[in-house]
């Protein structure tokens, strides 16, 4: 048997979390301000023989499920800004002894720099 045939054959199994497909009436009661534990007692009302119905399950899926939405919702808010600071920004290089110096001033350095450049044009 050839990989593609087995793949033709057979569905991958995805890990689906019983917590998935009662996502709407969590959130619900969870709005509604109902515990974590009365919200397993619903489920285990709802759904009988169902296994990995615990509080501690919940707790970690809500977790889960909160992290991959804000940092979905991270990844959009930065990618609109960068956007942002992109179109309006013109980026210039910035002279940490600016205000040290007077403003006709230049430090020995630069005025160095500027007569061996002027010494090349020659």
């Amino acid at each position: 048997m050839n990989i593609d045939d087995f793949i033709s054959s057979n569905k991958p199994r995805s890990k689906k979390s019983i917590f998935d497909e009662h996502l709407e009436d969590i959130n619900k009661l969870l709005e509604l301000n109902y515990s974590q534990k009365q919200v397993i007692e619903y489920l285990k009302a709802k759904c009988k023989n169902k296994t990995g119905l615990s509080e501690q399950n919940l707790s970690f899926y809500l977790k889960k499920s909160k992290n991959k939405v804000s940092t979905e919702l991270k990844n959009t808010d930065d990618e609109k800004s960068n956007k942002v600071i992109k179109e309006n920004v013109e980026k210039k290089p910035i002279d940490i002894f600016a205000n040290l110096k007077g403003k006709d001033s230049k430090t020995s350095l630069e005025q160095d720099m500027l007569d061996f450049v002027k010494e090349l044009k020659k």
